[in-house]
C-alpha cells in the first residue's frame, strides 16, 4: 500500500491484479492497494505537424496541430509525430485517398500552402532519372525520388555518347534541354518518368541526325541541333507526354583522343590563318583609310584654293562695278555741269539780244537807219572815212 501523486497536466492509469485499469487525470492524490500506477508520455504538435493515432482496434487517425495527446494504453497502440507537408508556390503534391468501396481517388494540392494527409491518404512518390553528382552530364536512373513536383521550368544537360556519322566516326554530342510542364494528369497517366522519355527521343534524333552527315558535314552542320525542327521525335514524345521543350542547346562535341587532337590541330591553323587574314585586313583597311584621308584632304585644300580664287575674283568685279558706277556717276556729273553751263549761256544770250533789240529800238526811234548801222558794226574797218547823219527833225535848223 502506498500513495501516488499525479501533478497537473500529468495523466497516468493505474492496473489493479486482475490488469483492469483506469484514467487518472491530475493534481491527483491516488491511495495504490495491490495497484501499479503508469505515469503517461505526452505527446505535442506544432502548426507545422500531425499526430498520427493508432488504436487499439487498427483505426488509425490524424490530428493536425497544435494539439497535445497523452499516449493512453488502454487506448492507443501508438503515437507519432510528423511533420506536415509545406509546398511553396511552385510546387504541388499529388495524393491518393482510398475510398470505402476501394476505389482510389487521386487529386492535386498546388502550393503555396500547408498540406497534412489523412488518414487514408497518401503522396504520390516520384522517381526519376537523376543527376551524378560527380558528373552533372550523367543520368542515373531512379536516382531522383521527391514528391513536391516543381511546376515552373527546369532543364538538365546530357551527352549523348557513342555517336556514329556516315564515315564510322565516333563522336560524343553535348546537349542542353529546357523543358516545362504543361500538363500534370498527362504526365501522371501517359509516363512514370518523363526524363527517361525526353533522353531516349532525344537520343533517337541526335542518331539520326548524325547518321545522314559525315564527320565534316557534322561540323558545318552542328548549328542545326540548336534548332528545335532537328528534334522531332523529342518534341512529339513531350507532347504525349504532358511537357513542352522549349528549346535545345548545343554545347559541343567530342571525339576520341587522336581524332581530337587532329581536329585541335587543324583548328588551331584555321585561327592562326583567320587571324593573320584579319590582321591583313586590319592592314588594308589602314592603307585605305589613310588614302580616303588624303584624299579628303587634297579635295578639301583645292576647294579652299578655289574658294580663295572665287573671293578675289568677286572683289574684282566688286571693284570694277564700283568703278564702272563711279564713272557714271561722274559722266552724268559732267552732263548736268554741261547743260546747267549751256543753259546759263542761252539766257546770256538771250539778255544780250533784248538788250540790243532794245538799243536798235531806241536807234529807229531816234531815226537812225537801223540796217545801216548794223551793215557798218558788222563791216570791217577801212580807210575810209564814214560819216553818218541822221536828219534833223521838221522845224530844226541846220
Amino acid at each position: 500500500m502506498k500513495y501516488k501523486t499525479v501533478r497537473e497536466s500529468q495523466q497516468a492509469v493505474v492496473f489493479n491484479y486482475l490488469g483492469e485499469g483506469r484514467l487518472i487525470v491530475g493534481p491527483e492524490r491516488v491511495f495504490l492497494y495491490r495497484e501499479r500506477l503508469q505515469y503517461l508520455k505526452s505527446y505535442t504538435a506544432t502548426q507545422y505537424q500531425f499526430l498520427v493515432l493508432k488504436d487499439k482496434d487498427g483505426i488509425v487517425t490524424h490530428k493536425r496541430g497544435p494539439c497535445e495527446i497523452f499516449h493512453n494504453p488502454l487506448v492507443y497502440d501508438s503515437i507519432t509525430v510528423k511533420d506536415a507537408t509545406k509546398i511553396d508556390a511552385n510546387h504541388l503534391v499529388v495524393v491518393y485517398k482510398r475510398l470505402k468501396d476501394n476505389d482510389v481517388q487521386r487529386r492535386i494540392i498546388q502550393g503555396p500552402t500547408v498540406f497534412v494527409p489523412e488518414a487514408e491518404e497518401w503522396l504520390h512518390q516520384f522517381s526519376w532519372h537523376g543527376c551524378d553528382a560527380s558528373d552533372k552530364t550523367r543520368m542515373i536512373p531512379g536516382h531522383n525520388k521527391f514528391t513536391q513536383l516543381a511546376v515552373i521550368p527546369e532543364q538538365f544537360y546530357y551527352n549523348v555518347r557513342d555517336v556514329r556519322t556516315v564515315d564510322d566516326t565516333m563522336i560524343t554530342v553535348k546537349l542542353m534541354i529546357f523543358y516545362d510542364l504543361k500538363e500534370i494528369l498527362k504526365m501522371l497517366d501517359k509516363t512514370h518518368d518523363p526524363v527517361a522519355d525526353m533522353i531516349n527521343a532525344v537520343c533517337a534524333d541526335v542518331i539520326t541526325f548524325s547518321g545522314k552527315n559525315t564527320f565534316e558535314d557534322f561540323l558545318k552542320n552542328t548549328h542545326k541541333l540548336s534548332e528545335l525542327s532537328s528534334f522531332p521525335q523529342l518534341t512529339q514524345r513531350a507532347e504525349k507526354i504532358g511537357y513542352d521543350i522549349q528549346k535545345v542547346v548545343f554545347r559541343g562535341y567530342h571525339a576520341n583522343d587522336r581524332l581530337q587532337l587532329m581536329q585541335s590541330s587543324a583548328i588551331e591553323s584555321r585561327t592562326q590563318l583567320r587571324l593573320n587574314t584579319e590582321i591583313e585586313e586590319m592592314k588594308q583597311r589602314l592603307q585605305n583609310f589613310k588614302l580616303s584621308k588624303e584624299q579628303a584632304r587634297t579635295k578639301l585644300k583645292h576647294e579652299m584654293e578655289k574658294s580663295e580664287q572665287d573671293h578675289k575674283q568677286m572683289i574684282d568685279n566688286m571693284k570694277q562695278v564700283h568703278d564702272l558706277e563711279i564713272k557714271q556717276m561722274e559722266h552724268e556729273q559732267a552732263l548736268k555741269i554741261a547743260t546747267l553751263t549751256t543753259s546759263s549761256n542761252l539766257d546770256d544770250r538771250r539778255a544780250r539780244n533784248r538788250k540790243e533789240v532794245e538799243h536798235l529800238s531806241k536807234l529807229r526811234d531816234l531815226g537812225v537807219d537801223v540796217t545801216l548801222y548794223l551793215t557798218l558794226q558788222h563791216t570791217p574797218p577801212s580807210d575810209e572815212e564814214i560819216r553818218v547823219s541822221t536828219a534833223p527833225p521838221s522845224g530844226t535848223a541846220l
